[in-house]
């Protein structure tokens, strides 16, 4: 018999377990593509990825509309930019997927931001479960404000790592009825 108990650890220890737990369909995809130098193909692969399966025709229209079609200026866009500069200059396409593209652009400064991590960064930081802001204008400023100085406590700890834990521990929050302590 088992029973389950919470356990206080340090950043290390959570990112080595919760990572280890993270299972995404075709992983390769956001491998093979991201941090290359963006083409129609790859940007396609990376929103197919984030997506989880093959896009919609209105998906796909929207991508290729607000993302691929910009494929040129996001390549003359200043490596120092910052986040919020980059998400009025691209200011279509959804909240989610605007801040994907920011990450396509820049994946070692930025994170990836979903209603996944959005759970496991409040939950670790105030003990509930909260849902990532319905309107959109809200979860950008909860990605600049509330997120990104967030993650930046993970400062040493390998990027991709930190966000499949987080990933991970938040749908692992909406999908169990476990004890809150």
């Amino acid at each position: 018999m088992i029973i389950y108990e919470p356990k206080r650890v340090n950043r290390e220890a959570f990112v080595e377990f919760w990572s280890q737990r993270y299972r995404y369909a075709q992983e390769h995809l956001y491998y093979d593509n991201i941090g290359q130098p963006p083409t129609i193909e790859s940007i396609l692969a990376l929103f197919i990825w984030k997506n989880g399966t093959p896009l919609s025709a209105l998906k796909l229209q929207s991508v290729r509309q607000n993302f691929v079609q910009r494929i040129d200026e996001l390549k003359s866009i200043p490596i120092e930019e910052n986040a919020r500069d980059f998400l009025e200059r691209f200011s279509a396409g959804g909240a989610i997927w605007r801040v994907f593209w920011l990450h396509c652009w820049q994946p070692n400064k930025f994170p990836i931001y979903d209603q996944h991590v959005h759970r496991a960064m409040t939950f670790i930081k105030t003990g509930r479960k909260e849902e990532i802001p319905a309107y959109d204008p809200r979860k950008i400023d909860s990605y600049i404000n509330r997120y990104l100085p967030f993650y930046a406590e993970f400062h040493g700890i390998d990027h991709r790592e930190v966000d499949k834990a987080l990933w991970s521990f938040g749908k692992f929050l909406s999908e169990s009825n476990f004890p809150v302590c």
